[in-house]
């Protein structure tokens, strides 16, 4: 820990706390730095969100700015507002909108040290403009995995010198004590194959894509005896154009959208497999989960996928937005039993061995005594 009392002050600022990857892990990372003796506080940009609770059961005072979306400059003067009522020696920001206004208001309050979270290689110019005219407001980057530090490192004009990657975390104990969804819940009989989507439904996740590949599934002659069913779990700004296409497509009988559910590892085991056919991604912490339950995986050839999946021995990979051959992948995963059991046991292991949270936040812990130990 911090050599003294002062500099165990943290506060962890995000741009909201929706159901989300990044939001569950900045939660994860909050609350397990609070149970190693960090002084942590958090500020959501947005509202609280659904994952407060979590944070308040914890002990964590949770400020929500109430401030729109980006660019919101109200959410800057609340922020330096908010830091001046609580001090803290060091800020730690989630997500685009919260490391611009927090570089921002951390150094307007005098906030001595800035560490921003990147968690996904977004190579858009909205977000690379301010990221690169803000970023000598940083003292230090952490990066969810080694592909997108070197894509924020390359975009943003960042020397790799600055950057550190720490991994996303699973509870393999928890995960290990969930027991399988009963599949008549689902609408699913025993001997049904069902494809497990798990995530926003949003450009970004690419259900549609899923559901152009279902339609080649359902025609694949490997899968002819065997009812295949795909389940969506998720919601967002896609959700009725999905549904529109489920109706005109005929497929209400073999297609389910369930919205968000806390139940997803149980989902997870009484599934044959997850697709995350994501056009862009960080590291996908529902891979993580997969893996971790023994599922079977096939996604996206894309930064963070790729570091987690090596193709044919931890999973399978498809080019982004190539629907037939995802289909191929997924007539594949479902009918070469022996081949995708070896698969998903070697990813297990790999998660159990290098993916667990309590080695998350130890590398939280360490990056921020040694930030803590720096100063201007």
């Amino acid at each position: 820990m911090p050599d003294s009392q002062q500099t165990r002050r943290l506060t962890m600022a995000i741009t909201e706390l929706d159901v989300g990857g990044a939001e569950k892990a900045f939660v994860q990372v909050a609350c397990g730095l609070k149970s190693i003796g960090w002084d942590v506080r958090v500020i959501s940009v947005r509202d609280a969100g659904p994952l407060a609770n979590a944070l308040k059961t914890a002990g964590i005072p949770l400020t929500p700015l109430n401030a729109g979306s980006f660019p919101d400059v109200r959410a800057i003067c609340r922020m330096k507002s908010e830091l001046k009522r609580n001090p803290c020696d060091i800020l730690l920001t989630f997500l685009h909108q919260a490391n611009i206004v927090g570089r921002i208001a951390g150094r307007l309050a005098g906030v001595r040290q800035i560490i921003s979270g990147i968690r996904v290689a977004d190579r858009r110019w909205s977000v690379i403009i301010p990221e690169r005219l803000t970023s000598r407001m940083v003292d230090r980057y952490v990066s969810v995995s080694n592909s997108v530090a070197h894509v924020h490192e390359r975009v943003c004009r960042i020397a790799n010198d600055r950057m550190t990657v720490i991994s996303n975390g699973v509870d393999v104990e928890a995960i290990e004590a969930t027991l399988p969804a009963d599949r008549r819940t689902l609408q699913c009989g025993e001997g049904d194959k069902i494809i497990l989507c798990v995530g926003r439904l949003s450009k970004q996740k690419a259900p549609l894509d899923m559901l152009a590949a279902f339609e080649f599934v359902r025609s694949n002659p490997r899968l002819s005896g065997f009812p295949v069913r795909l389940v969506y779990v998720g919601d967002g700004p896609l959700r009725k154009v999905l549904e529109q296409q489920i109706r005109e497509k005929g497929l209400q009988n073999e297609v389910r959208i369930l919205g968000w559910r806390s139940d997803v590892w149980s989902l997870m085991k009484a599934a044959d497999m997850l697709v995350l056919p994501s056009h862009w991604e960080g590291l996908p912490n529902v891979i993580l989960e997969a893996q971790a339950v023994g599922l079977p995986v096939a996604a996206s050839d894309v930064d963070g996928c790729k570091e987690l999946i090596e193709d044919r021995r931890t999973g399978r990979l498809f080019p982004p937005g190539d629907t037939q051959r995802l289909a191929e992948v997924v007539a594949e995963v479902l009918t070469f039993d022996a081949e995708t059991q070896e698969s998903s046991r070697r990813a297990r292991e790999k998660v159990q061995a290098n993916h667990q949270w309590v080695q998350c936040i130890m590398k939280y812990d360490e990056l921020l005594k040694w930030t803590g130990t720096v100063r201007k």
